[in-house]
């Protein structure tokens, strides 16, 4: 007997079918690799990481360019320095609070002033809230076309109350560093304009302010050279409100205010201004200019002139409207479209700043031909709603951390239009919370947004509006980190504060309404971050203080960073790593997802 054999087996069969499962998989395997999009580079660059921000590596140089004459530029390096120095037609410069002058660099110097008192008198230059509020710049003096002339704000703060900021490190016993700061209320610097003639008598002539402003308190806010003898100022009231355009006699000190004639229809006004005529210099004529232009600044508006044209900074291109319009920086550069420009004294060529979105650089181009440019070395960018270039911590969540960041620019004049500026500034700070608000409902609608996980970072006033913000909701955000926060603004700057909100003896209800520290009571079971430097000068660390006791006093909950002796800005390195360790792992932390939380959270869908 034998076995009897089993059926044959179908070798082919099981080929073809082999050949089929095959085919499927390669076809699988073809299509996954066909949809999945490009990530090779994901394999040759690594997520940006705070080891990353802090190497030099992602340091990028500022070359601190200066036109030294119509073609002439300088890199100067930073280093020990005077208060400050101008070579813009001839050598100034201020020490201890005067201005002096030198024809040549080897010429002894001529003292143009007198009246400087260390730190409560200062000429040519801005004091705290001039430089941070009013002209934004730390120069305050202006030279004439010809250089034959000097224009400078003489600003005394012998009566504004003085700010001690306690520093604690470094001895036995703390030291106190006092400066003038006015606070919302309180008495504010007085401020002069005065114009020396350097090639004639040497006399420093004061130019009268309008009577209108003469007997109040007031501000300088712009000052401008329109001719060799003449200068355009614009005083200030108090409450920032109220101002007054003057045209200065420089040879007389007389300042008259400049009124328009309109025509009959109102759509353009007339103006006598100089207007050079060849050899024989320049006269007045009648120019007529249109009474709305079109015209969206991206900051504040600083108008270069050369021959008939006038250059400008615009939020965006516009070429509609009967004046022609070139655009100087639209598509120059590759990867460039967030500009800053600074323009030589005869205005033929201009320092070209790229600060974004790509890498920063900066070129030099002439004006006629803008595409004729030299390179110079790239300059770092800054936080802020716009294309500009960044590379900082929150750029580090984004990256490593997997989390959706969004700037937001509040309710503001800038770029928006004067329907935007019209809006009562007493109502400021509650519209502006409004618009972040509808804001992050919008966000929360994206299908990529984890609506349960949602936080709040801000700095000064940004730290004041995510405070409101968490004040203002419930349990809608996660938890928020507040930088130097702005808490009662009857401690912060009187030019800031009395400009939205109006001096305080007027407006208290308004105040209180705005202040943080109404609303601890609100702020007791949110999670939040508190970070100050103890020794800033811009917002005081009385804010937090404040802010502290009254927390404290409710038992909230909350977490604090202090740094010893640091300002506004972290100076020390360590410092700087620090804060942004400890906002990356704060933010980190809060936001990261649980999933046993979140199956708890989740709600039934039969319910």
């Amino acid at each position: 007997m034998h076995a009897s054999a089993g059926p044959p087996r179908n070798w082919k069969g099981i080929a073809i079918a082999m050949m089929v499962i095959v085919g499927v998989l390669s076809l699988v395997s073809l299509s996954v690799i066909m949809l999945t999009p490009d990530d090779s580079h994901l394999f040759l660059r690594s997520r940006l990481t705070m080891d990353d921000l802090e190497s030099e590596k992602y340091t990028v140089h500022d070359p601190c360019v200066t036109w030294l004459d119509g073609k002439s530029l300088d890199t100067l390096k930073r280093g020990n320095e005077i208060e400050h120095c101008c070579f813009c037609c001839c050598q100034a410069y201020v020490f201890e609070g005067d201005i002096y002058y030198q024809t040549e660099v080897t010429s002894k110097p001529l003292r143009l002033t007198a009246t400087g008192r260390a730190g409560l008198v200062v000429n040519g230059l801005s004091d705290w809230i001039y430089e941070e509020e009013v002209l934004l710049t730390f120069s305050a003096n202006w030279w004439s076309k010809d250089g034959a002339r000097l224009a400078y704000l003489t600003i005394n703060n012998s009566a504004t109350p003085l700010m001690e900021i306690p520093h604690f490190l470094g001895g036995v016993y703390p030291s106190n560093v006092f400066f003038p700061y006015p606070k919302a209320g309180s008495t504010i610097p007085t401020v002069s304009l005065f114009v020396v003639n350097l090639y004639g008598p040497a006399h420093n002539l004061e130019m009268i302010p309008p009577d209108s402003v003469r007997a109040r308190d007031r501000y300088i806010s712009m000052v401008t050279w329109i001719s060799s003898t003449q200068l355009a100022v614009r005083w200030l009231n108090r409450a920032q409100n109220q101002s007054e355009l003057c045209v200065c006699e420089a040879t007389t000190g007389a300042c008259s205010k400049e009124v328009p004639l309109f025509s009959s229809d109102g759509s353009w006004f007339y103006l006598t201004l100089p207007a050079k005529q060849g050899a024989r210099g320049e006269f007045r004529h009648i120019a007529s200019l249109p009474a709305q232009v079109s015209v969206r600044a991206l900051k504040r508006l600083y108008p270069c002139m050369f021959g008939h044209s006038v250059v400008f900074l615009s939020f965006s291109a516009d070429f509609e409207g009967i004046f022609q319009r070139q655009c100087l920086t639209c598509n120059l550069l590759d990867d460039c479209s967030f500009f800053k420009a600074v323009f030589s004294p005869n205005q033929t060529y201009f320092t070209l700043y790229c600060l974004g979105p790509g890498v920063p650089k900066v070129t030099v181009h002439n004006t006629k031909d803008p595409t004729s440019e030299s390179g110079l070395d790239g300059v770092p960018g800054s936080q802020s709603v716009t294309e500009e270039f960044t590379m900082g911590w929150p750029e580090v969540l984004a990256s490593t951390h997997d989390m959706a960041l969004a700037w937001v620019d509040g309710r503001s004049g800038v770029g928006r239009g004067q329907k935007i500026s019209s809006v009562d500034p007493r109502k400021l700070s509650s519209l502006r919370v409004k618009d972040q608000l509808g804001v992050v409902e919008w966000l929360m609608q994206l299908p990529y947004i984890d609506d349960q996980r949602i936080a709040l970072y801000g700095k000064a006033f940004g730290a004041y509006l995510s405070l409101k913000m968490l004040a203002a909701t419930d349990q809608l955000f996660k938890c928020a980190a507040a930088v130097a926060p702005i808490t009662d603004f009857k401690l912060y700057s009187a030019a800031f504060s009395e400009r939205y909100l109006g001096l305080p003896a007027k407006e208290e209800h308004t105040y209180l309404t705005a202040s943080v520290l109404e609303d601890v009571h609100k702020l007791k079971d949110e999670n939040f971050l508190l970070l100050h430097g103890t020794a800033d000068a811009r917002v005081h660390f009385q804010h937090s203080a404040e802010l502290l006791s009254r927390l404290v006093k409710v038992e909230a909950n909350y977490s604090l960073q202090l740094y010893p002796d640091e300002g506004h800005i972290l100076k020390e390195r360590r410092s700087i790593q620090h804060s942004q360790r400890t906002l990356v792992h704060y933010l980190q932390t809060c936001l990261r997802h649980n999933p046993l939380l979140a199956s708890i959270e989740e709600p039934d869908e039969d319910d």
